[in-house]
């Protein structure tokens, strides 16, 4: 639920920026001074597209988010309960990081303590 509202929260955030920055184009369109408006573009583009990009890809993958039970025996367990759901979000990190930057034990904290 907290990703939803971070992700929501982002979504409005770029719709205002938008809206923003069309409105200001609407009214500065009078004869206005084309190096301001060249200004106003280089600013605002990156602006848009950093933002866009950031709200597209801060949605964590749903495998972690099922796999936080598991996750929590695993660390109860001192690794000794390992659960198809932990295995599979394991699986999927290590092949969507290269070198894995956390070892399973640290995985399954973090998987726990954000999801």
């Amino acid at each position: 639920m907290q990703w939803k509202l971070r992700r929501m929260d982002s979504w409005k955030t770029l719709a205002i920026a938008l809206l923003a920055s069309i409105s200001t184009q609407a009214v500065s369109g009078d004869g206005a001074n084309p190096i301001a408006a060249a200004i106003f573009l280089t600013i605002s583009a990156p602006t848009i597209l950093i933002g866009a990009t950031t709200s597209l890809t801060t949605e964590p993958p749903k495998i972690f988010k099922s796999a936080k039970t598991d996750a929590l025996a695993f660390i109860g367990s001192d690794g000794e309960i390992r659960g198809a759901q932990f295995e599979q979000a394991s699986r999927y990190y290590r092949s969507t990081s290269a070198p894995p930057l956390m070892s399973d034990p640290q995985l399954a904290r973090a998987i726990a303590t954000s999801f």
